[in-house]
C-alpha cells in the first residue's frame, strides 16, 4: 500500500516475517534437491543464518505490536529504547519475554535450548575467523589452517531442522504470552505462512 510519501510502502506488520519464512522454506526444499554434498552444506548454511534472522525480525515486530496493547504498556519504554538502540539478539531473547510477559523462556531444554543451539551454530558461521591451526602431513607442516567443523557438519538435516526450530521457538513465545494450545497453529500460520495441516 502506497502512502502519501511516494517513497514509502506500508504493509501489515507480519509481511517481512512471512516473506523470510517463505524464503527459508524454498531454500530448505532446494537443499533437499541438491545432489552435491558441497551444495547441500552451502545452502544449509544460508538456511541456518536465515532461520535465526527471521526470529530476530519476528521479535522486533511482535514485541513492538505487543507494547501498543494495554496489558503490555508497562514495557513500552524499555522495548522502544532497545529497538532504537538496536539491542543485541541475546538481550532480546533473554530479557524481553520476562519484561513483557513476566516469564522467562527456558533455554536449558525444549524449544528454547534448540534455538540457542541454532543461534550458536549461526554465530559460528557468521562470525567465522581463521583459527590458525597447524597439522603435520607426511613430514610436511602446514600452518594457518581454519577450523571449518561447524560448516562441514551441515547437510540436509541442518536446513530442515533450522526451519523447524524457528517455528517451534515462535510457538513457545505464543505459549508464553498465554495463547491457548489450540490457537497456536493459527498464530503460526498468521506469522509464518505455515498452514495448520502441515504443523506437527
Amino acid at each position: 500500500m502506497k502512502s502519501q510519501n511516494a517513497n514509502k510502502v506500508l504493509s501489515s506488520p507480519n509481511k517481512m516475517v512471512w516473506s523470510y519464512f517463505s524464503a527459508l522454506r524454498r531454500m530448505c526444499y532446494r537443499v533437499e534437491e541438491r545432489s552435491s554434498d558441497g551444495y547441500k552444506k552451502e545452502d544449509a548454511a544460508l538456511c541456518v543464518i536465515t532461520a535465526v534472522t527471521v526470529v530476530e525480525v519476528f521479535l522486533n515486530v511482535y514485541f513492538r505490536i505487543l507494547i501498543s496493547e494495554k496489558p503490555y504498556k508497562h514495557a513500552e519504554e524499555r522495548i522502544q529504547n532497545d529497538l532504537k538502540r538496536q539491542a543485541p539478539l541475546d538481550r532480546k531473547l533473554k530479557e524481553w519475554p520476562e519484561v513483557v510477559f513476566g516469564n522467562k523462556i527456558d533455554y536449558g531444554s525444549g524449544a528454547g535450548q534448540r534455538f540457542m543451539e541454532l543461534k550458536n551454530l549461526r554465530n559460528g558461521l557468521v562470525h567465522f575467523s581463521n583459527t590458525w591451526e597447524t597439522i603435520d602431513v607426511s613430514g610436511a607442516t602446514i600452518h594457518g589452517l581454519a577450523d571449518t567443523s561447524a560448516f562441514d557438519s551441515l547437510g540436509e538435516h541442518s536446513a530442515i531442522q533450522s526451519l523447524k526450530t524457528a517455528e517451534e521457538f515462535l510457538a513457545e513465545l505464543f505459549r508464553l504470552r498465554g495463547i491457548k494450545k489450540a490457537d497456536i497453529p493459527g498464530a503460526l500460520h498468521s506469522w509464518t505462512g505455515l498452514a495448520p495441516e502441515f504443523q506437527s
